[in-house]
């Protein structure tokens, strides 16, 4: 059989999990060649809790080739162009042509479509960011503090929420006098999951003592960087602003002609198929319709479950089958509360009336569990992750939760 190349484009949770899957069953047959622009890979799941000090960036940061098996060329490099026509991706260096691609790309941070963001938000989308946030909580001595919702879609919708959960278990324990907020446009918290989810979230919000805003959609910060200004008119001061800066796909993609009006790329949602043969996109870069005419989240257990699919597809491609791998719409997300605790929500997004998505109350159980996906995701391939998967998934079928690693 000719050697085929697989190229896949960015080295996050998707990519990594394509590449090892592919290689794992390859076995040298044929070239998977993974590229990303970082040597390192951060785990931004934890970044709620970096900025809280529960985390170090040394505890969430890992060089990228540790957590790529053998058999997988990693090459760190800047995407400039990509062109299925031709088969073909201009690199920072050089030219990379493929047999399948997989782009995996992810979601680009664009802080500047809101005035003033750059100026005056701390992004919590970034290891930058984040830390920033950590330090200015620690110097803190009181007064307002407003978790920003620039726009939506955004990546790992929890995370906004979950940083003003802990925001407010931090402050508390060290007695300070604050006033923390979300203020979002979005009409309830995490909308994609279902109203239930988002009432349940919000209840969750007021019990904590973090106030809600829905329906606030910013439009400009001022100068003075505490005052925002809102599109229904509205204005609010505050005196530290957490930001969830706008998102967008990546240029070489929006440069790319695979992307539709929304700006990100449509795909089959069972097979993840672009509209060129043997070209796929996963993750966040992808547009997916779900009903009430929302789309599928951007969250990594989407991007981990629609890369095992491609990556089966693929080699059933190579074994000359046809695919018939399908991903089912499922996903789950443990939310942070604070206490050592968190909410765990898990259910069928891409069910006919709607996502059919249930919450379970928070517990130090699902927070653990949390905690141990993170160490298996961190650690090295080999017989360390293997343990942790099974103590993850043992802990999952206690509870009746079907958890896919």
């Amino acid at each position: 059989m000719e050697r085929k190349t697989i190229l896949i484009l960015g080295g996050g949770i998707g990519g990594q999990v394509a590449a090892n899957a592919l290689a794992c069953r390859l076995s040298g047959r044929h070239r998977i060649v993974l590229v990303d622009k970082h040597g390192d890979f951060d785990l931004s799941l934890s970044f709620p809790w970096l900025i809280v000090g529960k985390r170090t960036p040394r505890d969430i940061q890992r060089p990228l080739g540790t957590l790529l098996g053998k058999g997988v060329e990693l090459v760190q490099a800047e995407i400039q162009r990509i062109d299925p026509a031709k088969r073909e991706v201009e690199t920072s260096v050089g030219p990379m042509s493929f047999d399948y691609l997989i782009i995996s790309l992810g979601a680009e941070l664009a802080p500047e479509k809101v005035p003033g963001f750059q100026e005056a938000a701390l992004s919590l989308y970034t290891l930058e960011g984040s830390v920033g946030i950590q330090k200015s909580l620690e110097a803190f001595s009181g007064g307002k503090v407003v978790v920003l919702i620039s726009s939506s879609p955004f990546k790992c919708p929890a995370a906004p929420y979950e940083a003003a959960f802990l925001i407010r278990d931090f402050l508390d324990r060290r007695g300070k006098s604050a006033e923390v907020s979300v203020f979002t446009p979005e009409s309830f918290p995490m909308p994609t999951a279902g109203p239930k989810v988002g009432e349940a979230l919000k209840t969750m919000l007021e019990a904590k003592g973090v106030r809600f805003y829905p329906n606030h959609k910013v439009t400009r910060i001022e100068p003075d960087g505490k005052t925002l200004v809102f599109e229904n008119g509205k204005s609010e001061t505050c005196d530290l602003l957490i930001g969830v800066p706008a998102h967008q796909a990546p240029r070489a993609v929006r440069e790319s002609g695979l992307t539709n009006e929304t700006g990100w790329i449509p795909v089959d949602r069972g097979t993840l198929t672009t509209g060129d043969e043997g070209v796929y996109a996963i993750g966040d870069v992808a547009s997916i319709p779900i009903a009430g005419g929302k789309a599928l989240p951007k969250a990594g257990v989407f991007a981990h479950g629609q890369a095992e699919v491609v990556a089966t597809n693929i080699l059933a491609h190579l074994e000359g089958r046809g695919p018939g791998a399908r991903f089912d719409g499922n996903g789950w997300c443990a939310i942070e509360t604070g206490g050592g605790a968190a909410a765990f929500g898990s259910g069928d997004f891409y069910a006919e009336g709607g996502p059919a998505v249930s919450l379970h109350e928070p517990s130090r159980f699902w927070h653990v569990g949390k905690v141990l996906f993170e160490k298996w995701w961190l650690s090295p391939l080999g017989p360390k992750r293997a343990a942790l998967r099974a103590v993850l998934n043992l802990g999952a079928k206690v509870k009746g939760i079907a958890v896919s690693l």
